[in-house]
């Protein structure tokens, strides 16, 4: 689940930067919300936009509701992001703004053995299509966007070299 809030202060946030990642070894009792991370979209993306204040984006789930039948709503979601503001950042303002958006297994998170899968998909498209059929995206090489714009640019340069591969060559070294 993905919350967008809006505060119309500049500076409202007692940091700047890109935002912060919440890590797996974090334990439940800390962080109850099942927080992901928070994104400073003020700072992290300026000059996005011509209206002024701070924007934030709180991400909420992920490998925290692995099982879960039913996910929070959206005012649940909306006072889950707040309450993580407030608890992080001291942030005990009302947002202006708030867009709450459930997505649904948007970003893939490895699990253990991923490297020895891509190893044998990279000898086993190398047999099947002999270097003729390459892979990019983030099911393979890297979840985040620069990952995936990273593999596929370096697919590209090796056509154009004449190389042949898959896009999944970095997991035989």
């Amino acid at each position: 689940m993905v919350v967008n809030l809006y505060y119309p202060y500049l500076h409202l946030l007692p940091e700047r930067g890109f935002g912060y990642l919440i890590p797996r070894s974090i334990p439940f009792e800390q962080n109850p919300e099942c927080a992901l991370g928070v994104v400073f979209d003020s700072h992290a993306v300026t000059g996005q936009d011509t209206v002024s204040g701070t924007k934030v984006t709180v991400m909420l789930g992920g490998h925290w509701w692995d099982g879960f039948s039913s996910y929070p709503d959206e005012d649940e979601g909306a006072a889950m992001a707040k309450t993580i503001l407030h608890r992080h950042l001291k942030v005990d303002i009302e947002p202006d703004a708030v867009q709450v958006g459930l997505q649904r297994e948007c970003i893939p998170q490895y699990v253990v053995g991923h490297e020895k899968r891509m190893r044998m998909a990279n000898s086993e498209l190398m047999h099947e299509f002999r270097g003729k059929l390459k892979v990019a995206g983030n099911s393979y090489t890297g979840v985040g966007l620069n990952d995936c714009v990273r593999a596929a640019m370096d697919v590209v340069m090796g056509i154009k070299r004449g190389e042949e591969g898959t896009g999944l060559e970095r997991f035989m070294e």
